[in-house]
């Protein structure tokens, strides 16, 4: 299959948009939450993780070993194989950062060095832009131009400047996956999603970890705990400073903590294997959350729309 065919099979045809009833010509039903999900895509997906719109308005995930572009009417387009599917994040006008296990992984074999972020062009076109991480997970954009991304498995989190060579950022949260930036850029939420890996036990810490001039000061610091086998995941932050979180393990639930209150709200349940979050941009309706889904006793790999009511924080490309 090359990179620019179209995948028809069985897709749920269910709308991207879903209008609230009118209540007069200035108002809109209140949001009560928790709301109800909206599938919008299961197959051909078994699994899916990374989930991003690039600077075009086009989302993407990745699901399957491979790339895909989901376009709002269901369908799928594969751009690109992968040795497995992690992390994704748009970067300059059209590309994709993609984290990538590599050949090997610490959960099935020792630590190495062998991962990779790629850089895609959206018409395939793959480039190894970092190398040297064990197991990349998660990736975060900053306004300076480095990046940071986390190794799951362990308790780093790497910063990557222009030079594109990783170096140790923090080990202040064990096993980060998600993470999160302030608008001022003096606190990094990030997610820990594991206790250990061998065995795996899941977690349920979201982390506040201080910044100063982009660089970690003081000691992280636990701002809420989502209930036991949360396996927090990915993140998301909205224009008003709060942060979603995608709870990856058994209810497979959607929360959302505001730092100012430290109020936790649950936005979704059943979104199960629930992983990555991005806002809604271009076709796709801003005051959403698009959530993909890891494997979860078979009712992972689908896409998901949540309705917040809200649009995100400006993405950094």
């Amino acid at each position: 299959m090359n990179a620019w065919t179209l995948l028809t099979a069985p897709i749920a045809a269910i709308a991207l948009f879903a209008a609230p009833p009118s209540l007069g010509q200035d108002e809109e039903a209140p949001i009560v939450f928790p709301v109800a999900a909206v599938q919008i895509l299961q197959e051909p997906f078994r699994r899916s993780e990374g989930i991003a719109f690039n600077g075009e308005g086009d989302l993407y995930v990745t699901a399957n070993q491979a790339l895909w572009q989901v376009f709002p009417d269901g369908r799928v387009r594969r751009v690109a194989d992968l040795h497995s599917n992690l992390g994704l994040a748009s970067i300059g006008p059209r590309d994709l950062l993609v984290a990538d296990f590599g050949p090997t992984n610490a959960f099935k074999h020792d630590r190495n060095d062998d991962g990779i972020v790629w850089r895609v062009t959206p018409e395939g076109e793959k480039t190894e832009w970092v190398t040297g991480i064990g197991d990349p997970n998660y990736i975060l954009l900053r306004n300076d131009g480095s990046m940071l991304v986390t190794d799951d498995a362990t308790s780093d989190i790497y910063v990557v400047g222009r030079d594109r060579k990783p170096l140790l950022f923090s080990t202040a949260v064990p096993h980060p996956n998600g993470l999160a930036l302030s608008d001022d850029g003096s606190t990094l939420y990030v997610a820990q999603i594991f206790k250990s890996i061998r065995p795996v036990v899941p977690d349920d810490s979201l982390w506040a970890l201080p910044l100063e001039d982009g660089k970690p000061v003081g000691a992280a610091r636990r701002v809420a705990r989502l209930g036991p086998y949360a396996a927090n995941d990915g993140l998301a932050m909205d224009r008003e400073g709060r942060v979603y979180v995608a709870a990856n393990g058994k209810a497979g639930e959607i929360w959302r903590f505001d730092p100012r209150s430290g109020e936790l709200v649950l936005i979704a349940r059943e979104v199960y294997g629930a992983a990555s979050i991005a806002f809604g941009e271009g076709e796709f309706d801003p005051e959403s959350i698009y959530v993909s889904t890891t494997f979860n006793g078979g009712r992972g790999g689908r896409i998901w729309r949540v309705p917040v009511g809200t649009t995100g924080q400006p993405v950094t490309r």
